[in-house]
């Protein structure tokens, strides 16, 4: 997704969420000066991806274990789950909430960090970027910038299914995705929450539509 397409949906999710574009921009700004030694190189994520079946999972509970050689992306807070059940991610998208050391654990096992930039985890960026190792890759939801990028999706989840399409993806599974019962991460605010997911699958179902990709959600 460009960046015109993405503006889109960007300005209104800003207006309906309350969002601060100038904060987004201000978190994606310091995410790029502390990933500086830390910065991986795009062209790994066409290299994994490209010509490939990916599986994205979710924090829902799942049960089937079979995933071929599908490349397999951990949708942020979901990390720890997987840790837990001893799979392994080639790629973690993460806002940097949830078990956080799980991701880094994650990351020094060699997944690439694919690490996401707004203006409500400035101080997470703040604490726990230096803490991972190369290679990151950041991303913002606000206008992308130098080795900043912006390939499209709001949630961890849909940013993970753009990401996979920017990246020539041939199949996209979702496992363990629940639009309408959130699981995982303690919750705060649940009525926000359901917000960010209803835009989540209404993002997930654009792409679908849109760019050919088949995208599939696994019951299991």
């Amino acid at each position: 997704m460009e960046w015109q397409e993405w503006n889109h949906w960007y300005q209104q999710i800003i207006a309906n969420l309350g969002l601060d574009q100038a904060k987004d921009m201000e978190a994606a700004k310091l995410l790029r000066t502390l990933e500086a030694h830390r910065r991986g190189d795009i062209r790994d994520l066409d290299r994994l991806i490209r010509g490939k079946e990916v599986i994205v999972f979710g924090p829902a509970p799942f049960s089937d274990m079979d995933f071929g050689d599908a490349v397999k992306i951990s949708a942020g807070s979901t990390t720890d789950q997987l840790v837990d059940m001893d799979i392994w991610p080639e790629i973690i998208v993460t806002d940097l909430d949830g078990d956080v050391p799980a991701q880094v654990l994650a990351n020094q096992k060699g997944a690439i960090a694919v690490i996401h930039a707004h203006g409500d985890n400035i101080d997470a960026i703040q604490e726990w970027v230096p803490r991972f190792s190369p290679p990151v890759i950041g991303t913002t939801q606000a206008e992308p910038f130098e080795d900043i990028y912006n390939f499209g999706g709001f949630t961890d989840g849909d940013r993970s299914v753009f990401m996979a399409i920017h990246f020539g993806a041939t199949k996209i599974i979702l496992k363990g995705f629940d639009w309408d019962n959130p699981t995982g991460k303690p919750i705060v605010n649940m009525e926000l929450k359901k917000k960010k997911l209803g835009y989540a699958r209404q993002l997930v179902n654009y792409a679908a539509k849109t760019y050919g990709v088949p995208i599939v959600q696994s019951q299991d």
